[in-house]
């Protein structure tokens, strides 16, 4: 194969339309994307680019090659040109590439510039709950939690099966019942939606349940819950939060700090971590780690906390 392509690649350019082998290339390169073979297709495809480098379709099954091996990057860049060499050439845009692009972005952990072409792909007809979802991930990402509400709901509207648009949508609705705890609608919505999730993820909608408990002030009911959540996801870091928050509210300082101490690692720049590791220091009398840690509490906030900035003056006043 290598020798027969450097032979090709070396012959003068002819038109794609008479040119056997990269018409051979083009379709031996699908062939094997099809089956699974994306490396394959890659050998057979990149030779292709270089010979033709007018061909759309060629870049596009480049871009979804690289998508699948996960690089993404080399992905959105075969993409981007797939779409300019459709829209140069035959005047429409090219709804495979787009939607393709867009998760290359999202994945690559651009979720800015992935939107655009998430929701060119979820305006169109034949746009699946996937793509639903997918575009409310990227909103949810990008902080806009009303647009990401309503497209996730739509996905599951389309497609009940839809794991993580549940798990999003409970999260939400979580985080909801955090802002706004004394709200029984907002309780209920989240207790539906995890229920939701529990059918597809257990130990997932276990952690909800758990920070929903937290977020209702019911600390005690919530550390069992974020024990066992904890036992598969260990590296959760709004769980390891969320367990701190509770052990330090019913007095469980020991075990309060060593949680929020793992949960400044995991979240060194969430300046409520570091209040609360404050104040259990603070209760358990060690002054000097409570002021460290609402130091750097007032560092992340711009000294903008007043319990911190009390706190400070508190512990640092003979």
């Amino acid at each position: 194969m290598c020798l027969t392509g450097t032979a090709w690649a070396q012959e003068s350019r002819r038109p794609f339309a008479e040119d056997e082998e990269a018409q051979t290339r083009l379709q031996r390169g699908i062939s094997l994307y099809q089956q699974n073979q994306y490396a394959a297709a890659l050998e057979v495809l990149e030779p292709l680019v270089v010979h033709h480098p007018e061909q759309a379709v060629a870049y596009r099954m480049l871009g979804l090659c690289y998508l699948q091996l996960k690089q993404y990057q080399p992905a959105a860049t075969a993409l981007r040109k797939a779409i300019e060499l459709t829209r140069a050439q035959e005047k429409r845009e090219d709804a495979v590439a787009r939607l393709a692009l867009g998760r290359a972005l999202f994945l690559a952990g651009d979720p800015a510039a992935a939107l655009p072409e998430l929701e060119y792909a979820a305006q169109r007809p034949e746009a699946d709950a996937a793509t639903l979802t997918l575009l409310g991930y990227a909103y949810y990402r990008q902080g806009n939690e009303a647009a990401a509400r309503k497209t996730l709901l739509q996905s599951v509207a389309r497609d009940e099966r839809q794991a993580e648009a549940w798990r999003l949508l409970a999260e939400l609705d979580v985080q909801a019942v955090t802002a706004t705890p004394d709200d029984p609608a907002a309780v209920k919505r989240a207790q539906s939606s995890i229920e939701k999730a529990n059918r597809f993820e257990p130990a997932v909608a276990t952690g909800l349940r758990g920070r929903l408990l937290v977020a209702q002030r019911q600390f005690a009911r919530a550390i069992p819950e974020l024990d066992r959540a904890l036992m598969t996801q260990p590296d959760d870091a709004a769980l390891v939060f969320a367990l701190g928050l509770a052990l330090s509210r019913e007095g469980q300082l020991e075990r309060a700090t060593t949680t929020l101490t793992r949960a400044t690692s995991l979240l060194p720049q969430e300046a409520g971590v570091w209040r609360e590791l404050g104040y259990v220091h603070e209760r358990a009398g060690r002054t000097e780690a409570a002021i460290a840690a609402y130091e750097k509490a007032a560092a992340l906030t711009n000294g903008q906390d007043a319990f911190v900035t009390r706190a400070l003056e508190r512990l640092k006043t003979p």
